[in-house]
This record gives C-alpha cells, sequence and structure tokens, in this order.
C-alpha cells in the first residue's frame, strides 16, 4: 500500500513538472522605451548581441530567471533608425563612465500567468534597483518596469542628450525609461 502511494504521488509530481511553464531562453528579448515631446511620443529601441547567462534549471519561471543576467554594450544602441542611434550614442552613452550595462534578476515572485520581479541594474557604475511585474498572455511572458536615468548619475549625460534633440524632442525629454524583457512561454 505505501509504494502504491508513493508510485502515485512520484507519477502526480512528475506530472506537474511536465507541465511547468517556463519561457523559451532562445528568444528571449529586451528592449526599452524613452519619451519624448510634451504628448509623452514613444521611442523605443533595444541593444544588438545582448548577452544573457539565465539559471541552470529551467522548469520554472522563477527557477530560469532567479540570478539570471543580461550584459549589454550600449554603444550597440538599437532604435532602427541611423539618426537616432547616432545621437543617443553621441550625446548619452559615450558620456557613461567605463562598462556597459548589466541586469539582474532578483526575488523573483511566481504568481497564476503573472509575478514580479526585482531587476538589479547596474549602468554608468551605479546600482538602482527596479521593481518589475509579468504577466503571461497569449503564449508570451512580459515583464516591464521603469527606471529614472537621473538614479544613475547620469544628469550631465541626459542634460546633453535633452539639448542635441532639443529640436527633435520639443525641448521635452523625459528622465522615465520603461525596459521590457520577454519571452515566448514553454510547456
Amino acid at each position: 500500500m505505501k509504494k502504491s502511494i508513493a508510485s502515485i504521488l512520484m507519477i502526480a509530481a512528475f506530472g506537474m513538472l511536465a507541465n511547468a511553464t517556463t519561457i523559451d531562453t532562445s528568444k528571449a528579448q529586451t528592449t526599452w522605451t524613452a519619451y519624448k515631446t510634451t504628448d509623452k511620443v514613444a521611442v523605443s529601441g533595444t541593444f544588438d548581441n545582448i548577452q544573457y547567462k539565465f539559471g541552470k534549471k529551467n522548469n520554472s519561471i522563477s527557477t530560469t530567471l532567479e540570478g539570471a543576467t543580461a550584459t549589454i554594450d550600449p554603444m550597440k544602441v538599437n532604435l532602427h533608425d541611423d539618426v537616432k542611434n547616432k545621437n543617443v550614442k553621441d550625446f548619452f552613452f559615450s558620456q557613461f563612465k567605463k562598462g556597459g550595462i548589466k541586469v539582474t534578476f532578483k526575488n523573483v515572485m511566481e504568481g497564476k500567468d503573472q509575478g514580479t520581479i526585482l531587476a538589479m541594474v547596474k549602468m554608468n557604475e551605479k546600482n538602482v534597483k527596479v521593481p518589475m511585474q509579468y504577466t503571461i498572455k497569449d503564449g508570451k511572458f512580459i515583464a516591464t518596469g521603469v527606471l529614472d536615468i537621473m538614479e544613475f548619475a547620469l544628469n550631465d549625460a541626459f542634460k546633453k542628450l535633452a539639448l542635441g534633440c532639443h529640436d527633435l524632442h520639443e525641448g521635452v525629454t523625459w528622465s522615465q525609461v520603461t525596459i521590457t524583457f520577454s519571452a515566448p512561454i514553454k510547456n
């Protein structure tokens, strides 16, 4: 009888693991959205060649993302527009102290089709905690959070960007940037 109960529990546990939801790390994407003009017009982009490292276990969202990192070269910014790329590189990212951008996920809380992540963002030699919320909908995992450029001691770089793009931004450049991490879901 004990063997039968143990067998049933093992089969149930295996079934739960087999149906566990996780993400397809091979298709992970990171994007960001900055804002300009008084109407807060979105300007979105990404970075080419982001280096991701995920958790060793890939049997749930939390085990995949806990401690995961993204290492980014800010000079490989990609706004799908050569003029915008040049402006952001010249006026903003070239002003950074040494090093690129590194994001580490911590405190991943996994709920039913939603959860939270604490993104530890290191940029311009400053570390800032950025809370992110995620949802799972239509087979896609999407986590978003908002960071403020001023928290990274980038006041001078931000002023150069705002001044360099003054006319294009109609005199208004917002310091908040929405960051997004997404990937397809797999069971």
